[in-house]
């Protein structure tokens, strides 16, 4: 897949699992990469992988959810690499419990990390993507954006905004030749999954009922997830705007 000519690619939530993956396959693809996350631990120790393997990438520490961070990380990126080309907009988090009983705090966290921090990063990615007329965003999305369940109420909401927001930077972005793309996976095989089987009594019974949601029986693989993501990104989808790739399995069908 092409990404065109010095391609700068920021990933959030690149620390671990698909951001993970999707930033091993764009440096792999010889774009420079800048792998964004909270833990600085891991962002860290990725890019020096990368760069010990020949790769381009640096690592920023990053609270996604908060503005000032996010003006820092552009601002960083923009004396290191320059402008971006693509945006993956990837951090995430779950959290789980009935509407009448989730706390404000909670239902606020959700949306701040899942919902705000897309807008944020992609508005000031598209200030310096409108003078290039060139780039690429792609949000990370959620089967739940569709349909939710029993204590999953907040989470859903805050993926189904996320689609909003794709929508509605695809049509404000499209005269500068900028497209916005989504992906909604299913259940992926990472650590948030990890965490969620860990406060289940009997695990691999939660596994196991996890895998059965999904008519293929198995849980996606974050590199399953990160290769709809480099599509959405490429050249190859010069196309596609506005819309969301379902990777799920067929738990949707």
């Amino acid at each position: 897949m092409q990404f065109g000519e010095n391609a700068v690619v920021i990933v959030t939530g690149a620390g671990s699992g698909i951001g993970k993956e999707t930033a091993i396959s764009f440096a792999l693809s010889g774009s420079n990469v800048v792998i964004v996350d909270i833990n600085e631990e891991s962002a860290y120790a990725l890019a020096s992988s990368l760069c010990d393997g020949g790769a381009n990438a640096i690592a920023i520490r990053t609270d996604v959810s908060k503005e000032a961070d996010v003006t820092d990380l552009f601002e960083r990126v923009d004396r290191v690499y320059g402008p971006p080309t693509h945006l993956v907009n990837n951090a995430g988090i779950e959290r789980t419990g009935k509407m009448y009983d989730l706390s404000v705090e909670d239902y606020e966290k959700l949306f701040s990390v899942n919902t705000h921090s897309v807008f944020l990063c992609s508005r000031a990615a598209a200030q310096r993507m409108i003078p290039m007329r060139r780039g690429a965003i792609v949000n990370l999305a959620s089967v739940a954006s569709f349909k939710t369940w029993p204590g999953g109420g907040a989470y859903s909401a805050s993926k189904a905004a996320v689609l909003a927001l794709t929508k509605a930077f695809a049509a404000d972005l499209a005269p500068f030749g900028i497209r916005v793309n989504s992906v909604a996976p299913a259940i992926v095989d990472t650590s948030m999954t990890e965490r969620s089987l860990d406060k289940e009594s009997d695990r691999a019974a939660g596994r196991a009922r996890r895998e059965a949601l999904h008519p293929l029986g198995r849980l996606a693989r974050p590199q399953e997830i990160a290769n709809a993501i480099l599509f959405l990104a490429a050249e190859e989808s010069g196309f596609t705007t506005g819309a969301c790739l379902t990777v799920d399995g067929g738990l949707l069908a």
